[in-house]
């Protein structure tokens, strides 16, 4: 395990116009290649990377996460795409490859707590994913184990209907095959850390997982695992595979994918009741409709 210790920051000037935008080879003048301990500035861990570190566990989930499609047009600065007015104060981006699985907190729109619909159309296939999210989880509480205590303390405080069996995480983030414009994470534990795990198959170039700020990135191959601060600034340099089109889904010619899988504590999720508790609360919404 090499330990780096990032000395500067570019300029916030030099760094706003990147926000949303894929970025490229000329964004980093370091790339990790082996097992690697990052720290910022200040100390605080910016990145654990172990390379190999699923590559068992994630060979065996691969084939049920490359036929995870779920697609959206609202991940803002992550799309990595223009937005686009979408009538009213709504804008939306071109729709990419990317969905949540497991739980979610109550929003204004729908004010109570619940598993994304993935998990209840498809029990066994989210069950089935279980053992990569348990080794992540471990892998985590291994080598980053502040962070990892701060999000097991909101975890114990969580009701168990929301929390994925014997990780700290709550809710998995799927993308597949698509390049990140530069962004940061909304929605998880500012004290705690993501964990992101890569599948990876065919044969394509690119898709460099970049931290911007500190011109670092990563090339991240199968079964590498990322234990990250995802409110750092980050995104990926653009993907193209060997048929010379960019890649922002399975290539059905030469068959290129890239899936990360990204597994964190959503905040607010603390706060939610039971399972039976939100469920009564969507009830009683429906009987006022």
């Amino acid at each position: 395990m090499i330990d780096i210790r990032v000395r500067n920051q570019i300029d916030p000037l030099e760094l706003e116009p990147k926000k949303g935008k894929l970025v490229t080879r000329a964004d980093f003048n370091v790339l990790l290649t082996g097992a690697t301990r990052v720290a910022k500035p200040n100390g605080k861990p910016l990145c654990v990377y172990l390379p190999s570190a699923v590559r068992g566990v994630m060979s065996a989930s691969y084939p049920t996460l490359t036929n995870i499609r779920l697609q959206t047009d609202n991940r803002g600065l992550a799309s990595g795409t223009k937005r686009i007015n979408a009538g009213g104060t709504r804008t939306r981006a071109m729709p990419i490859h990317s969905g949540m699985l497991g739980a979610m907190e109550a929003q204004p729109r729908r004010p109570y707590c619940r598993l994304n619909a993935y998990n209840r159309k498809n029990l066994e296939k989210w069950q089935s994913l279980f053992p990569l999210f348990e080794e992540m989880s471990g892998w985590f509480k291994s080598w980053v184990p502040d962070r990892y205590a701060e999000q097991n303390h909101v975890v114990m405080d969580t009701h168990p209907d929301w929390v994925i069996p014997n990780t700290v995480f709550t809710t998995i983030t799927i993308n597949n095959s698509y390049s990140t414009g530069v962004h940061t994470d909304k929605g998880d534990l500012d004290e705690g850390f993501s964990c992101l795990a890569v599948a990876r198959r065919g044969t394509y170039r690119g898709g460099y997982l970049t931290f911007p700020e500190y011109r670092l990135a990563v090339d991240m191959q199968d079964g590498d695992l990322m234990l990250m601060d995802a409110h750092d600034w980050h995104g990926n340099t653009q993907m193209i595979c060997r048929c010379g089109e960019p890649l922002n889904r399975r290539c059905e010619l030469c068959h290129a994918e890239r899936i990360s899988v990204v597994a964190y504590y959503r905040t607010e999720m603390k706060t939610c009741g039971s399972s039976e508790q939100e469920q009564q609360k969507y009830e009683r919404l429906l009987a006022v409709d």
